[in-house]
């Protein structure tokens, strides 16, 4: 286990959102924090190759056959 230093204020956010949410300790929210962050930069990214997808005008499946004759030229190509 290891310490970290916080500033007051945002220690005594943290423990008010830990009563909040019902967490049995700091680490737990933490742990889901650090989750809902990780899912929003996932949403974002799936945002920008959605919209990558739509400006190609491909929708996944053609994407995804055009990767497989791509995969194939190069598997033909080096074995």
């Amino acid at each position: 286990m290891k310490t970290i230093s916080i500033p007051e204020e945002l220690h005594k956010e943290l423990i008010g959102l830990k009563l909040e949410e019902r967490k049995k300790n700091a680490a737990q929210l933490i742990e889901e924090l650090i989750l809902e962050y990780k899912k929003q930069r996932f949403l974002t990214a799936s945002g920008i190759f959605r919209n990558a997808l739509k400006e190609r005008k491909l929708s996944f499946s053609a994407l995804l056959e055009k990767s497989a004759k791509i995969r194939k030229e190069i598997s033909n190509e080096w074995f």
